[in-house]
Order: structure tokens, then C-alpha cells, then sequence
């Protein structure tokens, strides 16, 4: 087994039982979901013994680049072309569900940021994290716990309907990300995402 920057690179499920988790914040250099900043935290509880099928699915809508720097009219007719040539989602029924969780996105973090909309349907979610969905087959890490803890953007709880994650990335690259989540107190599910980084 190897490691290739911020990737994984497993010959098979041993490598990844023992693989050292990758750190969330070598891809994303600032993340929020609706109105609540991410929080780096090393999670005891994003690794779970069962999973349920994720619910949530990109909705198409509310998707743009936007810049971070509201007084220069460069980069923000910069972001809203980026945006026109650029579809970052397709929330068609037409395409295979394979292709359903890809995302282009724009790197560049300190100017730019993405927003992607995501439906979440009527249930209440908690203790929803961003990480690597690499790191959800490793054991975690063991520092200072007794249980294996997984390096998360943690937001918090208390979430339904459609929301926004607005993600600033250090990097081009293909990423393969997963969104956790727990309906209310009980079943915990991954919705995973193929991020498409692009300068």
C-alpha cells in the first residue's frame, strides 16, 4: 500500500483497514453547509458498523462559482462565465445513476468559492461530516483514543430540505468525497461525491 499526496492508493481491503486516514483539510480549505461554518475535528462516530442508503441527491439548483471578493468586478464576472461554461451538476433522470454524485468544481479556494445544493428530503439530519470516503474503510487513527477517530469538516446538526455546501479547494483533482450523516438519533448514512476539480 502507498500513499500519493492526499490519495489512498490500496492493493486491496487489508490496505485500507490499516491505512492512515487522509486529513479533509489537504483537499478543502474552507467549508459550510447552510449557514454553519465546518469545524476540523477527529470524529468518534463517523465510522459506523452498518449503513443506510444515502437519501440525498444534488438538486440542480442554487449550483454556481461565486468570488469570495465582492468589491473586485474581475473575478466576479470571472465566476459567474466559470459558472455558464461549466454545468457542475446534472440532476437528470436520464443519466446513469452512476454518474449521479459527479461534480465539477473550480479550485482556487482563496478567490473562489462553489456552491452545490443538495436535497435532503424531509427528515432531520445530525452530526453531518465531510471526509475522504477513503477514510470510512480505514480503522481511524488511535492517538490519544481508545476508539479509532477519522479526520472530519464536522456541521453540526439539525438539517432538512434542500441546503447549500459551499466549498473553497487548495487544488485541481479528482476527489472522491463523502458527506455523513445521521437521520435524527438513528440510522447513519454516506452520500458519495466525485469532485472534478478544475483550475
Amino acid at each position: 500500500m502507498a500513499s500519493s499526496g492526499n490519495r489512498l492508493i490500496a492493493n486491496g481491503w487489508q490496505d485500507f483497514q490499516i491505512a492512515e486516514p487522509i486529513n479533509p483539510k489537504s483537499i478543502v480549505l474552507n467549508a459550510v453547509f447552510g449557514s454553519n461554518n465546518g469545524n476540523f475535528v477527529r470524529s468518534l462516530n463517523a465510522l459506523q458498523a452498518t449503513w443506510a442508503a444515502s437519501p440525498v441527491a444534488f438538486t440542480g439548483n442554487n449550483t454556481q462559482v461565486v468570488s469570495l471578493d465582492t468589491t473586485d468586478q474581475a473575478t466576479i464576472v470571472n465566476a459567474g462565465q466559470w459558472t455558464f461554461d461549466h454545468q457542475m451538476v446534472n440532476a437528470s433522470a436520464n443519466i446513469p445513476p452512476i454518474l449521479n454524485n459527479t461534480v465539477f468544481l473550480r479550485s482556487q479556494g482563496r478567490i473562489y468559492q462553489n456552491q452545490i445544493e443538495l436535497g435532503l428530503g424531509g427528515s432531520t439530519y445530525n452530526n453531518v461530516q465531510l471526509t475522504p470516503f477513503q477514510n470510512l474503510a480505514t480503522s481511524g487513527q488511535f492517538l490519544n483514543s481508545a476508539t479509532g477517530s477519522v479526520p472530519v469538516i464536522s456541521f453540526g446538526s439539525g438539517y432538512t430540505g434542500n441546503v447549500i455546501l459551499k466549498i473553497s479547494l487548495r487544488m485541481t483533482g479528482v476527489f472522491q468525497m463523502a458527506l455523513i450523516m445521521q437521520q435524527g438519533a438513528g440510522s447513519w448514512s454516506a452520500f458519495p461525491m466525485r469532485w472534478i476539480v478544475l483550475p
